[in-house]
C-alpha cells in the first residue's frame, strides 16, 4: 500500500504538533502551504517536508496528496475547506471547524455533493481516557447519567490584536475552547441536547472572554463553562444513579476516575501518550481509505449542532 500523504494549510505552532503525529502514525507530510512563502519554506526545512508553497491552491494543484490538514485561524477555515473540496480533496480541519451553523451546513452539503471526506479535528474525543469513560457509561457502571459538568478554561494575557481576542480572527472563548467543553460532553453522553441556554461575557475587544451553556439531554441536565481569562479547576464530571466519573483536564489529561454509589474509588485509568493528535490522524486515513465521507467519532451532525450553539451564544 502506498504511503498516505498529507498536505498542510497554515504553518503555525499547531501544525508542528500535527507533523509529529503524522510521523508517529507512520504516514507522511508531503507539502505545507502558507500565505507567506518564506514561512512555508522555513516550516518545511524544520519539519523536513519536501515541498512548500506560498499559495494554498498551488499546493493542491501541484502536489499529489491524499488529504489536507487545515491549521489556519478560525476565520479562514470555511474558505480553506471549500477550496479543498473544489479539488475533491479530503479535509481534516482544526476546531472549531467553522464559526456558524450556516457555514457548517454549506461545507457538509458540498462534501456530500463531491463525495469527499471532511472531519472537524476534535482530537480530544479519541483520547484513551475519554474512550474509557464512554465505555464505563455504556456498560452502566454509573447507572443513568443525571447530571454532567464540563469546564475547559485557561488564563491568557489580554491582547486585543491576538488570535484569542481579535474578533476579526474569530477570537473568543467559545470558539477556541468552548468547542471542547461542549463536544466532549455530547460524545460522552452519546447525543446532542434538545435544548440549550447560553450566555457569554466579553473582553474590551468585543470577543467573548468566558461563556456558559446549560443543556437538556433526554435523561440528563448538563452545563459547560469555558474561558480564556480564568484560572480554575478544569475537567468533566458525570454523575449517575450508581456512581460518578471524574476526568481531570479532560481534553489534555491522561486519567479517568470511576467512583461507586458510596463515592469510593472503584477504578482508576491512566494512559500516557506522546501526541494526542495521532488517533485523529489514524481515523482520517482509515475513513479516506474506506471511502467514508464522515467519521462515526466526529460525525457531521455534531459539528453542525455545536456551530448552532456558537450562533446562539455569540450573536445575541
Amino acid at each position: 500500500m502506498k504511503p498516505f500523504r498529507f498536505g498542510i494549510i497554515g504553518a503555525g505552532k499547531i501544525a508542528h504538533e500535527f507533523c509529529e503525529a503524522v510521523r508517529l502514525a507512520g504516514f507522511e507530510v508531503a507539502a505545507v502551504s502558507s500565505k507567506s512563502p518564506e514561512r512555508a519554506a522555513a516550516f518545511a526545512r524544520e519539519e523536513n517536508i519536501p515541498a512548500s508553497f506560498g499559495d494554498y491552491a498551488a499546493m493542491l494543484d501541484q502536489t499529489e496528496l491524499d488529504a489536507v490538514y487545515i491549521a489556519t485561524t478560525h476565520n479562514f477555515h470555511y474558505e480553506n475547506i471549500l477550496l479543498c473540496l473544489s479539488r475533491k480533496m479530503p479535509v481534516l480541519c482544526e476546531k472549531p471547524m467553522v464559526c456558524t451553523k450556516a457555514e457548517a451546513e454549506a461545507v457538509f452539503a458540498e462534501a456530500e455533493k463531491q463525495g469527499v471526506f471532511v472531519m472537524e479535528a476534535m482530537w480530544s474525543r479519541f483520547l484513551p481516557q475519554i474512550q474509557r469513560a464512554r465505555e464505563w457509561i455504556e456498560e452502566g457502571r454509573i447507572g443513568q447519567v443525571e447530571l454532567a459538568h464540563s469546564v475547559v478554561a485557561f488564563r491568557a494575557e489580554y491582547d486585543p490584536e491576538s488570535r484569542l481576542f481579535n474578533p476579526e480572527l474569530a477570537g473568543g472563548a467559545m470558539w477556541d475552547v468552548g468547542v471542547y467543553a461542549m463536544e466532549l460532553l455530547t460524545y460522552l453522553l452519546g447525543e446532542n441536547p434538545a435544548e440549550v441556554q447560553t450566555m457569554v461575557s466579553r473582553a474590551g475587544s468585543g470577543a467573548d472572554k468566558s461563556g456558559a451553556a446549560l443543556m437538556r439531554f433526554s435523561n440528563c441536565l448538563a452545563s459547560a463553562q469555558t474561558s480564556v481569562m480564568t484560572c480554575t479547576n478544569e475537567g468533566i464530571t458525570l454523575g449517575g444513579t450508581e456512581g460518578y466519573i471524574r476526568l481531570p483536564h479532560a481534553n489534555t489529561g491522561s486519567e479517568a476516575f470511576l467512583y461507586n454509589r458510596q463515592k469510593e474509588l472503584a477504578e482508576h485509568f491512566k494512559e500516557e501518550y506522546p501526541n494526542g493528535f495521532v488517533w485523529e490522524v489514524e481515523e482520517t486515513v482509515r475513513c479516506v481509505r474506506e471511502g467514508l465521507l464522515q467519521s462515526p467519532v466526529v460525525p457531521w451532525e455534531d459539528t453542525v449542532w455545536c456551530a448552532g450553539v456558537f450562533d446562539q451564544a455569540l450573536r445575541k
